[in-house]
This record gives C-alpha cells, structure tokens and sequence, in this order.
C-alpha cells in the first residue's frame, strides 16, 4: 500500500499526529496513541506513574496522585497515561460504556496490571470478553534489551519464554517483547483474541516519530495513550434505559456512516473508484464539512486520473482540516501527475510535516516517481529535508514537549540549491518576528555549522542554527516564526508549539535572560559573535588558540569586566559535527555560542559568557 492509501476514519477527530486502532468509533470522543509533537487538550493522569499495578476509578473530580491507570464512565473525560518506551493499553467497554488508559512498563507486566485493571473494570460492569483492547507503540523486541533479572522477574509474574519472545541479542543479552508478553495477560484475563489490536512502532527506532527514554535520556518527551467517551454516549445510555427508540436510531446511523465511509474506502483502494466517488459524494451531501470524506474523493478522483478535480478536493479539505497530511499527500501525487514539480514539492513538505511518512515509503510510492530527478529532492535523500525552493528556510523543535527546568532546542536550517560549483558565501542572518517573553527560557547555547556538497555539476549549501534553552515557566509556548535573510531572500518559518508541563522555576530565582537577552541569543553567531570578541577584548580578555588534535584540555582564566566573564577559543575544524577535544567542557551558568565550519570554509570559534560571581 502507498502512502497516498493512509487514510483511516478513526484518526480522533482528524488529529495528524495520533494514531488509532481500528476499533475505535463514533461513541468514543478520542482514542489513540499521541506521537511526537502532539498538542492537544488536557487529559486527566495519575501525578506519578510508579511502575506499579493500582488502578483508579475517576469521574473528572480529582486526579489520583499515585497510581497507572484510570478507569472512567464520565462522556467527554479523557484518561491517559504517559510513555516514552512502556506500553500504553486501551481499554473500552461498548456496552458498560467504560474506557481505561494502562501504563504497563516491564515492571508493570510483572505484576499483570492489565489483568488487575480488567478485575477493576468489574466494579463498573466491565466484562472481559466484551472488552476491546488496543496496546500501542513501545520499546520494541529488535531494541528492548534487557538483564537476566528482568526475564527472572516476568517470568516469576506467570509469563513463559514464548510469551516474553525471548532471544539473544547481538550483545549476547536477552532481548524481550512487551507486547507479546501483555496481548498473553490480557488473553489470560478473558479477552477474545480478534478483540486486541497491536497498532505497532518501536520507539526506540523512529526518532522522527516517538519519544524513548531509553534513547534520549532525561531529554526525552512523553507521549499519551489517551481513550475518551463521547458526550453522545451518555444519551444514548439514558435513552436505553428510558425505552426511547430515538436515540437508538441515531447510534445506529453513525455507525452506517462509518461502513460506508470504509466501503468507499475499500473500494478507492481496489478496483472501483467511480462506486466509491459516487457514494462519496453522497456522504458529503449530509456533510459537506468532512475533511477525511473529501479527501477520500480526492483520491477516488485521483485513482480515475481526474487530477485537476483531485487538487481541487484536496484543497477543500486542507481547507477544513490544514493538519490533514493524506489531503497533503494526495495533493502532491497529483500535482507530481500533472507534471507540476514544483507544486507536488510544496504540497509533500506539507505532508512531511507530520513526522509519519518515511523517505523510504516516499520514495519507493510510484506516485512521486517523477521527483527522483529533481535536485530538491535529491537533496532531500542526502539530509532529510525537502526544500520548496532554491532558496528556502525550514525550523523544527525537539523535543516539542518537556518539563519546567528540562532542556529544549530549536532548528532552523537555511538552504541553498542548484548554485554554480564553488559560488561564494552568502551572508545569512536568524531573527524573531515579534517579542519573545523574557521569563520563559534560559539561553545555554547557539549553535551555527554551514556545509556544502555537489549534486551534479551543481551545488548545494546547507546553514543550520541550533538555539537550546532551559525552559523556566509552564504552558504551551509558540517559538517564531524566525525571518530568515539569505542574501537577497527573506523567508519565514512556520510559528513552533513548545508544550510545557510542571510548576515554574522559582527555587533559585533564575533571570531567563543570564548574561545574554533573549532577543540577542535567537541570532547568527556568525554575523553577531564579533561584538561578543569585542566585548571580551575590552574585559582585557584575548583569543585562545585550540589544537584541533589534541585529545585533552586545559583550563584558561576568564575575562571579567561588568557583571560578565568571558572566553573566546578558536580553531579549524576539521568535522562540522564535533568540537575539539581540547575545547574545556562547558560549566553549569555558561552560556556558547558556536560556530562550526570545515577548515577549508574558515576559522570556527567558541564565544562563552558566564555571570560574574559577586565577591565574598
């Protein structure tokens, strides 16, 4: 299947960056399993999840503080529980019209807490082989290697080695699988095997797609398991219990809305585009405002080779839904139809915003075939970003959700294309568009590397600024939109959502601005660190000369002059990707600025500023 047939009717409200199992349907509000960069509404969690087995039951009145899972019969509450490698279980109930969120870590499979949270679920009418379960994605097997204690533990909590999967790694470890071991308990809890669904990922393997903590430590994000019911719910719950045939009937319909829109479906994905068009178009007649319903046409038109009335349709419904990538996608399988690269380039970058497609399944879909020969996207291939134009800017923020005194960095990457081989330098310059709150962050560092490369007889340059920040207050924080200047042309990247959890940093009474504001620090080390030696010169301060071969480092005093110590090194590189060895490690307090070039492009330095102390 292409990536142009990704279109699912169950995607929770539309939402491109969560993913949903099959089972999921118009009586639950939201159900699925949030990846990287998801935004959403505020979900109710246990405070702390402590790799245990406690289960509560909730009504939205008060959150536990202890505990991981939460049962619910409230329409319109959503549960959730937070990951970034354990697995996150979905539990619904069609007919006690309960929902359950399940943090199942390793731990947590030890003491069988999908079991105990289907013996909770009994309190509420919960019976399993009514149950539908959803285990969504985790630590794989092929990454989640383990000790012989952890198989010791899970296999004194009941599981077998053919439950846990358990293999030797290419370290001589034990390797295990959660998912294996927690579809046995649920099975073992009385569950019917067609009733779970294993929506797949390893985090540990796609970064580009789900947090793991295993793979980026403290800097990792967290990710929800997330079910919720829908307000609907509760009437149809009163108008069965009242004999009221109404709302039976409304139920009903929803539930042949969703057959058809998979018939449509079905039949775009196999050999009858025409039927699925014409039924299509009926379902939009009663709703004339569903981006998935005209989507779906757009690619019924597509499949019939009516790519102007495909792009149409595609707009419509970017239109009701921007965050739509299918709509995104098929747009530019149909402008790349058309023979409009340039289109087909603008509308893919759209799509690869979402963070779910891979270069491989771009690449391998016949439907973009024609963009192999396009330099654009050859650069794509060779860095991961795809550049609308010859001159284009792109920004990124990573990790897009983390804690109050936890680090974030933002990116952005000014590209250049298709210039004459050895084309001269051109000056390129990062600023904000509107204020940015002082009291948010702390800046720690600046990053800048430039590089080049040929494609063809062509050439290509690449300028990346790295900002990362300690973040100081809670709450969602919009970062940019940066203005880019790369010689004669302005771009503007789009606004970044920072989600930020937590109390804000008061205990040592941090300025977010240190030694440098922040409407200085989201700038070009290259065009702004020369005020920064001059300022270090007039401390009395001089430039460090580092031996880029040098496998140690020695310490250097600091300049001090007006309430700031400075050093300033510099060096040719030799990697844009490394600093010298000989380069001391930068302290707790102090701020970098870096700018990283090859040798051959130039000098590379390394400004920083610390506060000075106060004197005893």
């Amino acid at each position: 299947m292409s990536a142009m047939d990704w279109h699912g009717v169950h995607m929770s409200k539309g939402n491109h960056l969560m993913e949903s199992p099959l089972w999921a349907d118009s009586r639950l509000d939201v159900c699925g399993f949030t990846l990287r960069g998801y935004s959403g509404s505020d979900m109710t969690t246990c405070g702390k999840q402590e790799h245990g087995a406690q289960v509560h039951v909730v009504d939205g009145s008060q959150a536990p503080k202890v505990g991981d899972g939460l049962w619910t019969r409230s329409p319109g509450l959503p549960v959730a529980v937070r990951v970034a490698d354990c697995v996150p279980i979905l539990l619904w109930d069609p007919q006690a019209n309960a929902v359950a969120a399940v943090h199942s870590g390793w731990r947590g499979t030890a003491l069988n807490i999908a079991g105990q949270a289907i013996r909770e679920g009994a309190k509420l009418g919960v019976r399993p082989q009514r149950l539908r379960a959803a285990i969504g994605p985790c630590i794989g097997p092929c990454c989640f290697e383990v000790g012989d204690e952890v198989v010791k533990s899970l296999q004194d909590g009941g599981l077998t080695a053919e439950q846990l999967r358990v293999r030797s790694g290419p370290r001589g470890r034990p390797h295990v699988n959660l998912r294996s071991a927690n579809r046995a308990l649920l099975l073992q809890a009385g569950l019917l095997d067609q009733n779970i669904e294993d929506v797949g990922g390893c985090t540990f393997c796609r970064p580009e797609r789900y947090e793991s903590y295993r793979r980026d430590g403290k800097t990792s994000g967290r990710m929800h398991g997330v079910i919720a019911l829908a307000r609907v719910a509760l009437i149809l719950f009163l108008g069965l219990c009242m004999g009221c045939s109404a709302d039976k009937s409304l139920e009903q319909t929803e539930a042949l809305f969703i057959e058809q829109v998979n018939r449509a479906q079905d039949m775009t994905r196999g050999d009858d585009p025409e039927a699925a068009e014409t039924l299509l178009r009926e379902l939009l007649v009663e709703r004339p405002d569903d981006a998935h319903l005209r989507s779906l046409l757009a690619r019924s038109l597509h499949r019939q080779q009516r790519y102007l009335e495909a792009v149409v349709q595609g707009r419509l419904a970017l239109g009701i839904d921007p965050h739509l990538w299918q709509a995104a996608y098929n747009l530019a399988c149909s402008s790349a139809a058309l023979g409009d690269l340039d289109q087909s380039i603008r509308w893919l970058q759209v799509a690869l915003r979402s963070g779910i497609i891979t270069a491989r399944e771009v690449t391998e879909d016949p439907e973009l075939a024609s963009l192999q020969e396009d330099h654009r996207f050859s650069f794509y291939l060779a860095t991961g970003l795809l550049s609308r134009d010859e001159k284009d800017a792109l920004a990124f923020v990573q990790p897009a959700s983390v804690m109050v005194g936890e680090l974030a960095t933002v990116t952005v990457t000014a590209i250049a294309l298709n210039r004459p081989l050895m084309s001269p330098r051109e000056d390129v310059t990062v600023g904000l568009t509107r204020p940015f709150p002082r009291h948010f962050i702390r800046p720690v560092s600046r990053r800048e590397t430039f590089s080049t490369g040929e494609d063809g007889d062509r050439e290509f340059a690449q300028r990346t600024f790295q900002y990362t920040f300690e973040v100081l207050q809670s709450g969602v924080m919009t970062l940019g939109p940066f203005e880019i200047r790369q010689g004669d042309a302005v771009h503007w990247t789009e606004p970044l959502l920072l989600r930020v959890q937590g109390k804000p940093e008061t205990s040592q009474k941090k300025s977010s601005s240190g030694v440098l504001p922040v409407e200085q620090f989201f700038a070009s080390p290259s065009v702004v660190d020369d005020d920064l030696l001059a300022q270090h010169e007039q401390r009395g301060g001089s430039i460090i000369e580092l031996d880029p071969l040098a496998e140690g480092f020695s310490e250097t005093s600091w300049s001090s002059k007006s309430g700031a110590e400075s050093r300033f090194f510099q060096f040719r590189s030799a990697s844009i990707e490394l600093l010298p060895a000989s380069l001391p490690p930068r302290q707790p307090q102090v701020f970098r600025s870096i700018l990283v070039q090859r040798g051959t492009e130039g000098l590379s330095h390394v400004a920083e500023l610390r506060p000075k102390e106060p004197r005893p």
